[in-house]
């Protein structure tokens, strides 16, 4: 098509030498690429111009009005001298319509001289084929809709989502409870003695254990070890006897226990029961002023812890009960 278009330019060329050198009179045409398109189909627009050799054509942007035919690319642009007075130029666009039956080609005008001079195209007719079947009588009615199968995805979607919620609110359940201490249920009534006197009782026992031999200082600490932690386990309410030393310290210290334990015993305590886990897990073998000392610390610790319990059982009479 180009090869025809390129002919019509040279047989414009041809033409144009009969023209005065000396007026170098403009003429402007128009080629289109198809006789007949479909609605909405692309084609190619042409357009030529022959001037004097000096002239510079203005051709039509992409916005411009062309009648039905619509730019939308421009595909090249070239020109040509026929001699020293002429030249051709032209423009090769790529169009479409929108059009029903024909669509019109409105003159295209192409400006010389700073548009000074204005030369125009004749219009042209493009005919644009139907889109309805020429045995059709009338116009066939909407096809019903298509059913489409329900994706599943956004199910599962909502069933991972919900686990993962699931997951994450037991875990943080979970967390809460563990970082909260152990609580043992309350002792019944009765008339055994009270945990601080069996506790003071075993520890006086300790007071004779000679600590010369490795048996004897093991069976010691072991002694001292499970009196203080039975003692704690009983009066506090807590397991201090399957607790680590550090899991029983971290206990005593937590906001729920700690009002009920006077200052700095929790630290007594992680002294004695660090030295008595050297002795049953490392082989250390303190001095008997060591092992001496260790009890004195161990029956300090029972004395307070039941000298803040008095205090607070004597408060909480104080206080009016409706």
């Amino acid at each position: 098509m180009r090869t025809l278009l390129l002919s019509v330019s040279f047989v414009v060329g041809a033409v144009s030498v009969v023209i005065p050198r000396e007026t170098a009179a403009q003429r402007v045409e128009a080629y289109v690429s198809e006789d007949t398109v479909s609605v909405g189909d692309r084609f190619n627009l042409t357009l030529v111009a022959l001037h004097g050799f000096d002239e510079i054509p203005s051709f039509p942007s992409l916005d411009s009005t062309l009648g039905d035919i619509i730019p939308v690319n421009l595909i090249s642009a070239g020109t040509r001298q026929i001699d020293a007075n002429l030249r051709i130029d032209s423009a090769v666009y790529e169009v479409t319509t929108f059009a029903l039956d024909t669509a019109q080609l409105a003159p295209v005008t192409i400006g010389f001289r700073n548009d000074s001079v204005l030369v125009s195209t004749d219009p042209l007719m493009v005919f644009v084929a139907s889109l309805v079947a020429q045995d059709a009588d009338t116009i066939r009615a909407m096809a019903p809709p298509v059913d489409f199968s329900r994706p599943i995805w956004p199910f599962v979607l909502l069933g991972l989502v919900a686990v993962i919620i699931g997951i994450l609110v037991w875990y943080l359940i979970r967390k809460k409870r563990q970082s909260e201490p152990d609580s043992l249920p309350p002792l019944e009534l009765d008339d055994s003695p009270s945990p601080s006197a069996i506790a003071l009782e075993r520890l006086r026992a300790l007071e004779n254990t000679p600590l010369t031999t490795r048996s004897q200082v093991e069976a010691f600490y072991v002694e001292l070890s499970d009196t203080l932690r039975t003692y704690i386990e009983h009066q506090l309410r807590i397991p201090a006897l399957e607790s680590t030393t550090q899991e029983l310290v971290q206990r005593l210290i937590h906001p729920k226990i700690q009002h009920k334990v006077p200052s700095g015993i929790p630290q007594q305590l992680d002294q004695i029961l660090s030295l008595s886990d050297l002795v049953k897990f490392a082989d250390v073998t303190p001095s008997i002023p060591e092992g001496r000392q260790a009890l004195e610390e161990s029956l300090t610790v029972i004395k307070r812890v039941e000298a803040k319990f008095d205090q607070r059982e004597a408060s909480e009479k104080l206080i009016p009960t409706d």
